[in-house]
């Protein structure tokens, strides 16, 4: 045999006995568990879904992992938006508020500069409020994203509803109007 495919079949060789050994090991962990790997505990946001020509409503947004929920909340079919504001509830007993993201807001999708609040009041309430600094409103055509919140789970199981109360949409008249006719939708944390 020539030499160059005898160290060829040594390679192939010796990547199949490295296979056959991590398969087995893969399982192993090194959390003195004997072999056996403990689930993750995954926390997991679920919308209530809702239907209206004028909706705030919320999803589970890119980033959210086994610790962490991300919840997007979006506005559909309002216009002359400037400002929104409301309390969000939720059970401190299953999560925790972590922080909140307004990068790529409808609000300041034309340039304009926005002011968010968002304050922990009391345990499981969030009052957040958004405004467009300028006198114009912005129209919230098709479904467009309002901001991110993200959750943490402080519990090993259970559940947590997420409501919106206090809630208001502000148009952009002299002094500002609340719009009549939307709906809020929350949703409900699970954590397994």
């Amino acid at each position: 045999m020539k030499p160059g495919i005898q160290l060829n079949r040594l390679i192939i060789l010796g990547f199949a006995l490295a296979a056959s050994i991590a398969v087995p090991l893969a399982g192993c962990g090194s959390s003195g568990g004997g072999g056996v790997m403990t689930p993750a505990i995954v926390l997991t946001y679920v919308p209530v879904s809702g239907t209206g020509a004028a909706t705030v409503t919320t999803l589970s947004g890119v980033g959210s992992t086994d610790g962490i929920a991300v919840v997007e909340i979006y506005v559909t079919g309002v216009l002359d938006v400037l400002t929104a504001s409301f309390m969000l509830s939720f059970d401190t007993a299953s999560v925790a508020f972590l922080d909140f993201d307004v990068s790529g807001s409808h609000l300041a999708s034309d340039g304009a500069s926005i002011q968010p609040i968002v304050q922990q009041v009391q345990s499981g309430e969030l009052t957040v409020g958004l405004t467009r600094l300028g006198a114009t409103g912005i129209d919230f055509n098709g479904t467009q994203l309002l901001m991110r919140i993200r959750f943490v789970r402080v519990a090993s199981s259970g559940t947590s509803t997420l409501t919106f109360s206090n809630n208001d949409l502000l148009d952009a008249m002299a002094p500002p109007q609340s719009i009549p006719g939307v709906q809020w939708f929350g949703g409900e944390f699970q954590i397994n």
